[in-house]
């Protein structure tokens, strides 16, 4: 019999979830995601509308200490904008070391380093920038909570996430607004802990607060938390929801295949993955393991199996390996292709750090009378050391028949 085939993967498929970065608001969104002008260049630029009307903060002065330094503040304004950051930090670094600068100059200051090193980008820097920016209470209340908002969405991209909760609970105590927005960015940074029923309902609210354009991040981290909790049910609805939104995306597919395994319906992930390969979505080695994966476990799934392994290592993208060649090989014996069995123990065998795949293409040889080939590969498998040392010790002895290899499953 040959010895039970080894397939190191994980008894479900991985999921690909891989989240982008959060949106920062840009300069370019409105007119308020950076320092107000505050009428320092145009004296009848209109006010702007509260965006935290309910904040018990009182709003600033906000003046800058003279009148270079609106300039300088203005031209932050117009290198941010442009995505000119290296020079909006060289200025922004200029003014901070100005002693006459006030607290105004220096949030000003503190914030355009923040944006800027977003759009580098450098994360971690842009959330220590706009801490420092807020910690100058310098600029008016539309400015000072949405840098607050942005210093959440640095901290949750440099993985600094109870930082970024911190910094949620504080904006959202201060304004007296807990906005949805809020839960979501909550509910990434709980996905990102790994702490999944306290982000699930969290993302749940979000997503149905902006159901006409939801977060595809906040999506994939519903999903997410959905399969870690086994709720099967759940995942493979959404799965499915974003599938068809999305039928070419190859991480769309993967998860709802998952998510089908997951729940047992080991025909809809196979037909899933089956079309992912038929669309050319199967670009990796992980990609064709799965499959291969799949079909190995199915009965029957012999010719299969050899088709999808073949086609993996023609195109480049299964990488071969011992446990590749070593399912190729107990396959095409099932199926009594004798010669193709033998070709593949032997790359199999030429690849593994022991005997075993020698002891098996030794069993092979000798159940097809091939004598001194048995013997000569059982002599190899006991040279590299094997489970069984007296089974290759028989065929160099007598080179008697062996029992025919059954497939394990």
């Amino acid at each position: 019999m040959l010895s039970k085939r080894r397939w190191f993967l994980l008894p479900s498929l991985a999921l690909s979830i891989a989240l982008a970065t959060p949106h920062m608001a840009s300069a370019q969104d409105d007119q308020v995601q950076q320092t107000e002008r505050h009428g320092l260049v145009n004296k009848k630029q209109p006010v702007a509308a509260k965006l935290y009307p309910n904040a018990t903060r009182a709003e600033p002065a906000a003046n800058a200490s003279s009148d270079a330094m609106v300039k300088n503040v203005n031209q932050l304004h117009a290198l941010v904008a442009g995505k000119q950051n290296d020079q909006a930090i060289v200025l922004a670094n200029t003014m901070l070391a100005d002693p006459k600068a006030n607290h105004f100059d220096k949030a000003a200051a503190w914030q355009a380093i923040g944006y800027a090193s977003f759009g580098k980008p450098d994360y971690a820097k842009a959330a220590q920038a706009l801490g420092n920016a807020i910690a100058e209470d310098a600029l008016p209340n539309n400015d000072h909570y949405q840098t607050m908002l942005n210093l959440a969405k640095a901290q949750l991209s440099s993985a600094q996430y109870d930082p970024a909760l911190a910094t949620l609970d504080r904006l959202a105590t201060e304004t007296h607004d807990n906005k949805p927005e809020y839960d979501g960015l909550r509910g990434l940074a709980y996905f990102s802990k790994k702490d999944y029923a306290a982000a699930a309902p969290l993302l749940e609210k979000s997503i149905a607060a902006s159901a006409d354009k939801p977060s595809a991040n906040e999506q994939q981290a519903l999903f997410g938390s959905y399969y870690e909790l086994k709720q099967s049910d759940k995942a493979i609805a959404l799965g499915e929801a974003l599938l068809k939104a999305h039928p070419d995306d190859k991480a769309a597919t993967m998860n709802l295949a998952a998510a089908y395994q997951q729940a047992g319906q080991a025909d809809k992930t196979k037909a899933l993955l089956e079309q992912a390969r038929q669309k050319g979505m199967l670009t990796t080695s992980d990609d064709y393991r799965k499959l291969v994966q799949l079909y190995n476990n199915a009965k029957g799934g012999e010719t299969d199996t050899i088709g999808i392994i073949n086609e993996g290592l023609q195109k480049g993208i299964l990488q071969p390996s011992v446990d590749v060649y070593a399912i190729l090989a107990q396959d095409y014996y099932a199926l009594n292709q004798t010669e193709q069995a033998i070709d593949a123990y032997k790359k199999a065998d030429a690849l593994a750090s022991n005997g075993e795949e020698a002891l098996n293409l030794a069993r092979v040889y000798n159940n097809t009378g091939r004598k001194a080939e048995a013997r000569a590969a059982a002599q190899r498998a006991l040279s590299k050391g094997v489970s069984d040392p007296q089974a290759a010790q028989r065929i160099i002895a007598a080179g008697a028949a062996s029992a025919p290899p059954k497939k394990k499953r």
